[in-house]
Parts: C-alpha cells; sequence; structure tokens
C-alpha cells in the first residue's frame, strides 16, 4: 500500500520541511510546488485556502 499525502502550509512549506527533515532525518522522494502540479495554473491562491 502507498499512501500519498499533500501537505500545504502558509508561504514557508519548504523551509518547514527542511526543518522537520534536520530534526527527524530522512529523504524527500518528492517536492513539488504548487504552480508545478498539472492544475497549479488554474486555480487562484484564494481557492486553495479554507
Amino acid at each position: 500500500m502507498t499512501i500519498n499525502s499533500y501537505l500545504n502550509f502558509d508561504g514557508n512549506t519548504e523551509e518547514a520541511f527542511n526543518f522537520y527533515k534536520s530534526v527527524f532525518g530522512g529523504e524527500f522522494t518528492t517536492f513539488q510546488r504548487f504552480n508545478e502540479t498539472p492544475q497549479g495554473g488554474q486555480m487562484s491562491e484564494a481557492d486553495g485556502k479554507n
């Protein structure tokens, strides 16, 4: 079974992930910014916020 999780942070995702990586270790298998996703250009920033 494979689990794909999607986490969103308000403006500091990469910084947060690098902090957690330094604390817990490990490596990123994939790091993709929202605007690099297939539908990233079709949604405004407001669409991704609740």
